[in-house]
């Protein structure tokens, strides 16, 4: 049964927030709906989600003030309770109090007689992986393959994947977040393995890698809504000018001239995984500028170009055109093309997203992968190795693991509160500008029936060119069901340059008011939606990716903090710049390798 909700902020605004004002340009003038502070008809379920934010702004804390708010919540058998200002309220009485403390370590072990009784049984370990994201799951696939199995992997939320997360309701999938993969070029030769494993690559055959046809996304592939209605391809055919012919043409054509080129040192200027990428002084150069200066540059004046080149990069990075390395930008078309032909590789994609994937990492991980742990310090012993302490968010008790060598499968902005202050990289105000983080909406919308259409039919992914959203994928669209009930994915990214504020003022907002916000932009591209959502849950990622900012690609800081640090090593995205799958799995492999190749030097 549905249901209208009172609002703090207009319609207008709510919009403007959650899908950007450029997505107001596409609803009609005078539609004073927009200003009301009351919601239309809602669906009758739905819920507000996010990643566990509480314990991670435990980690913000200062090192001796973190497990002080634990045992306030473990005394008081309250799990999770606590609210912000209370764990702060603690900790600044805990940092009082522990003024004679000798050391870190003196409060740590303070703090740990204190948590249920004291922490469990002490377990030791070859490898401690921290974060069950696509990066540390594949540290963990890949150790496997080097015969290394005495490892676990910590995981701070319910479920492992990040980002690439998937959902099911009844007979539904649906991802969270990532959900495709372009078929991988024949050189990637570590990810086309896996995707054997998988029986998602059936063969590879001299330049072309052969791929089970039921996870090649099915035609209708892609469409765009202007001016009024659906267009197929990404590219309103029916709306374009000679000029803009013209010009997509030569983009188009620049596109695989930069494919096909290779640097000074003989890499390839733009490939998958980056680390494969030349790094020549022209490369770099790209990174200097952004990449609406770049068009700006080649002569470029096309409306639909920029259109398209600016919903690229907000697509993979959550930035606009403006904001994003000109490296980047080209990177998003020239990599995903086959050198030999300039054709763009194949989308390979499934329901659940890359869920899918995400499920047949962890499957071979067995019980190696440890649910609800909030790692929080890891320090080094006398003996070399490490110590890893871990709260478990689930059954409010500690756990402390014992490694010889650990892999930080997660952000530098965590590594670096989870870190003991001698196995830190020293961050300088410079060196963080390298490693900035944009913010996601994803709302999963449960229709009962398809809304009217007019034009071309519903696709995998349906794009409103106006709008700021990047609209949705169809759940269903690969099970080959074109008609009935499904589950709409839709994406908008926060690309403000200023995204701890709006991060903050997202995270105020009730359930009601974002699903609002993503029904209204619905209902510029289907304005019989409202009536056929049955259910409407929303996932706000904080932090969900790195963003491939200017001059950030080669900036020295992102290459010192990938190095190893006396068996601590580290894989995620914001290694390379780019959150990509790829990118996640290369930089798992490679951690993995390190731990094989470690002899225990410094």
């Amino acid at each position: 049964m549905s249901r209208m909700e009172r609002l703090r902020y207009s319609r207008r605004q709510l919009v403007q927030m959650v899908c950007g004002g450029s997505a107001l340009s596409l609803i009609p003038a005078g539609c004073d709906s927009l200003q009301r502070f009351v919601s239309g008809a809602l669906p009758a379920a739905g819920e507000l989600l996010s990643p566990n934010r509480e314990a991670g702004h435990r980690l913000r804390l200062p090192r001796e003030a973190r497990w002080a708010g634990i045992d306030a919540e473990t005394r008081t058998g309250a799990p999770g309770a606590a609210s912000d200002a209370a764990i702060r309220n603690t900790a600044s009485s805990e940092i009082a109090s522990s003024e004679t403390a000798s050391s870190e370590t003196a409060s740590s072990d303070a703090a740990t007689s204190e948590v249920a009784g004291g922490p469990s049984a002490t377990t030791r370990h070859s490898c401690v992986i921290v974060g069950a994201g696509v990066a540390g799951l594949s540290a963990g696939w890949h150790l496997l393959d080097q015969g290394i199995d005495d490892f676990v992997i910590l995981e701070l939320e319910s479920e492992v994947g990040g980002t690439a997360r998937s959902g099911r309701t009844g007979d539904f999938q649906y991802p969270w977040g990532a959900h495709y993969l372009p078929v991988p070029k024949v050189e990637n030769e570590a990810l086309i393995r896996f995707l054997q494993s998988c029986s998602v690559v059936d063969s590879v055959h001299e330049n072309r890698v052969e791929v089970a046809e039921q996870f090649l996304c099915r035609d209708p592939e892609e469409r765009v809504f202007s001016q009024g209605r659906w267009w197929g391809g990404l590219v309103p055919s029916g709306i374009l000018t000679a000029q803009d012919q013209d010009e997509l043409k030569r983009f188009n054509e620049m596109m695989v001239a930069w494919a096909r080129r290779k640097g000074s040192d003989g890499k390839p200027f733009f490939n998958l995984p980056t680390s494969t990428c030349s790094t020549d002084e022209e490369a770099q150069s790209l990174d200097q500028i952004s990449m609406s200066n770049w068009l700006d540059q080649q002569g470029f004046q096309s409306e639909v170009l920029a259109w398209l080149v600016d919903y690229s990069c907000r697509d993979d990075y959550g930035l606009m055109a403006d904001q994003t390395s000109a490296w980047a930008g080209l990177f998003y078309f020239a990599a995903r093309m086959q050198s030999d032909s300039g054709e763009t590789q194949d989308v390979l994609t499934w329901p659940e997203g890359n869920g899918f994937l995400v499920d047949q990492l962890r499957e071979r991980m067995g019980d190696r992968v440890r649910l609800n742990q909030a790692t929080m310090e890891v320090s080094k012993l006398d003996d070399g190795s490490f110590q890893v302490s871990a709260f478990d968010t689930s059954t409010q008790t500690r756990s402390v693991l014992h490694a010889d060598q650990v892999v930080m499968a997660v952000p530098q902005f965590v590594a670096n509160q989870v870190l003991a202050e001698d196995l830190c990289l020293a961050a300088s105000p410079e060196a963080r500008q390298a490693f900035q983080y944009g913010s996601w909406w994803v709302a999963n919308v449960h229709l009962t029936n398809r809304p009217a259409e007019n034009s071309f039919p519903m696709a995998w992914d349906n794009v409103p060119m106006d709008s700021s959203s990047l609209g949705y994928v169809n759940s269903v669209h690969q099970t080959g069901s074109d008609y009935g009930a499904t589950v709409l994915t839709w994406y908008s990214a926060i690309s403000s340059d200023m995204p701890q504020v709006v991060r903050e003022q997202m995270l105020r907002l009730t359930w009601a008011e974002a699903a609002e916000a993503v029904i209204t932009d619905l209902e510029i591209m289907h304005p019989d939606i409202r009536g056929l959502i049955s259910r409407l849950d929303v996932m706000l990622w904080g932090h969900a990716m790195v963003q491939p900012r200017v001059g950030t690609i080669f900036h020295p800081a992102r290459q010192a903090v990938a190095q190893s640090r006396g068996g601590v090593h580290f894989a995620c995205t914001d290694l390379s710049g780019i959150a990509l799958f790829e990118e996640a799995f290369d930089h798992g492999r490679r951690a993995a390798m390190s731990v094989a190749a470690f002899d225990g030097g410094a």
